[in-house]
């Protein structure tokens, strides 16, 4: 079972035994995203179509998503098989509740993962019309959101997410 998962550099060849997730179609970018996935008894490396953007794992919810500019790759926490994946996604950040909840934006919007299938997506509604809506930390389990309203350009404004109640919090 994966117990970790973070971003590395392209690693040496030979220092970790690799997987390679590379989904065929004409559309793929010549870029690769590594990441070093940590087991009870070893570490590997899986290798992903696209620039980097995020990965958060849930055992909750029994899954690992990495994001990447060509694909949202879902694998199965235990096996590290390919569940699922989203061509040209237009998510650009993502992050981890503490109760391990994953949450997903795109700039505009935030959606959370409810289970293991990408098409059951729960959309969070938001106090506001954000725009470059940016996840900046979790306070216990407060994720703290910064953002600018639609239109309204000069003055960020921080949003607060009770991840418990999944209800926004006043400044």
């Amino acid at each position: 079972m994966i117990c970790g998962a973070e971003y590395i550099e392209q690693p040496y060849s030979g220092e970790y035994d690799e997987k390679i997730y590379d989904i065929k179609s004409p559309w793929n970018s010549s870029d690769w995203t590594w990441i070093k996935f940590s087991e009870e008894d070893k570490v590997w490396c899986g290798e992903f179509r696209g620039k980097y953007r995020g990965v958060s794992s849930s055992k909750k919810l029994g899954i690992v998503v990495v994001l990447t500019s060509d694909y949202m790759y879902m694998l199965d926490i235990c096996t590290a098989e390919l569940i699922e994946y989203y061509s040209q996604p237009q998510y650009v950040e993502m992050t981890t509740s503490p109760l391990e909840d994953i949450f997903i934006t795109d700039g505009y919007g935030i959606e959370m993962f409810t289970n293991s299938k990408i098409e059951d997506l729960e959309t969070i509604v938001i106090p506001v019309h954000p725009d470059n809506l940016k996840f900046v930390e979790w306070m216990g389990n407060i994720l703290k959101i910064t953002c600018y309203e639609f239109l309204i350009w000069g003055k960020e404004i921080e949003l607060y997410l009770d991840s418990l109640s999944m209800e926004w919090l006043d400044n």
